[in-house]
C-alpha cells in the first residue's frame, strides 16, 4: 500500500497490473470488497486501483461531516497520485454514490461507469430500506457495535449465509477491523448519504458507457436501483451474477471480472494517462 496525500491527512492505496486503469471505490463497513478482483485473470489485462476510504483501515479518519462531494475529490486525489488522468470507475454501494458524484465533479477524468448496486434512496422502495435501517442505528446507539453491523450487513446482504459466501473471498480479520471502522459508517456516512441525492438532470449529463452489475439474490431496494439506472440511461449495459446479493464481487469474483473485463475491453482508452510530474513509483507500476 502506498500513502496517498489527501485534505487533512493520508489514505492507504494500491496499483497493481498494467493496461487501461480501473478505479475501484468499495461501499461501507468492509473495505477490502474488492480485494478478490486483483487475482481474477479476467482483469489481469488491466491497472486495478484500490483504495482505502476515509475512516477506512489505515486511512486518515474524520470527525464530524465529510460529504459524498469531498469523498469524490478524495476519489481525484487518488487517481493524481499515480498519473492518472482517465479511468474507468466502479463503485459499490456507497463507492457507487461517490462515483457519480465524481461524473459531476471531474467528468473528464472518467470512461465509463461501473455501477454495482449502488445506494440511491429515491426508489419505491427506499422507504422501506431506511425503515429497516431504524434498528441498525438502534443498536449502535445503544452501544453494541458487533450486533449492528451484523443488522446492517443482513439488511444489505439480505441473506442468512453471507458469511459463508465470503469468508473465503477476504482478508483474515475483515470482520473485526469491520467493527473498528463502524464508527465511520454510522457517525460519519450515514449523515453524508442522507443529504445526497442524483437528480434525473444530473443523470442526464453522464455521456460515457455504463455498466450495471446485480446480484441474482439482491433485495428490492436494489432491484429497484436497476430498474432506475435503465430509466437515466437507457443504452446502459447491465449483468446479474449468480449465487451473490448485494455482495456480488465478492460472492462471485469471476463473474464479476468478466462482466467489466468484457466491458472494458469494448470501451478501451486510447493514449498515455500518465500525466506529467507523476511519481517515479507510479509511472514505473505501468
Amino acid at each position: 500500500m502506498e500513502d496517498i496525500k489527501v485534505a487533512g491527512g493520508e489514505l492507504e492505496g494500491r496499483s497493481d497490473g498494467t493496461g487501461d486503469p480501473v478505479l475501484l471505490i468499495h461501499g461501507s463497513i468492509i473495505a477490502d470488497t474488492f480485494h478478490p478482483l486483483r487475482s481474477e485473470p479476467a482483469l489481469a489485462g488491466f491497472q486495478l486501483i484500490t483504495y482505502n476510504r476515509r475512516g477506512f483501515t489505515g486511512s486518515v479518519h474524520h470527525d464530524g461531516p465529510f460529504s459524498i462531494k469531498q469523498q469524490a475529490e478524495d476519489a481525484l486525489a487518488v487517481l493524481s497520485h499515480f498519473g492518472i488522468s482517465r479511468a474507468h470507475v466502479a463503485g459499490h454501494s456507497y463507492g457507487g454514490a461517490i462515483a457519480l458524484q465524481l461524473s459531476q465533479d471531474a467528468p473528464d477524468v472518467i470512461q465509463s461507469l461501473t455501477m454495482l448496486e449502488p445506494a440511491l434512496f429515491n426508489v419505491p422502495s427506499g422507504p422501506d430500506f431506511m425503515e429497516g435501517a431504524g434498528p441498525v442505528v438502534a443498536a449502535y446507539q445503544a452501544g453494541d457495535t458487533p450486533g449492528a453491523v451484523t443488522a446492517f450487513i443482513n439488511l444489505v446482504f439480505s441473506e442468512p449465509n453471507w458469511r459463508e459466501r465470503i469468508d473465503p473471498h477476504l482478508p483474515a480479520g475483515y470482520w473485526e477491523q469491520s467493527i473498528r471502522d463502524a464508527a465511520t459508517m454510522f457517525e460519519v456516512e450515514f449523515p453524508a448519504i442522507g443529504e445526497w441525492s442524483f437528480s434525473d438532470e444530473q443523470a442526464a449529463s453522464v455521456n460515457v458507457p455504463v455498466l450495471a452489475l446485480l446480484g441474482e439474490d439482491s433485495s428490492q431496494f436494489f432491484v429497484d436501483g436497476l430498474a432506475l439506472m435503465k430509466r437515466w440511461w437507457p443504452a446502459m449495459e447491465s449483468a446479474v451474477l449468480t449465487g451473490a446479493s448485494h455482495n456480488l464481487q465478492f460472492a462471485n469474483p469471476g463473474g464479476a471480472a468478466k462482466a467489466m473485463a468484457d466491458f472494458y475491453s469494448k470501451h478501451p482508452i486510447r493514449g498515455t494517462q500518465v500525466r506529467e510530474g507523476a511519481s517515479a513509483s507510479a509511472m514505473s507500476s505501468r
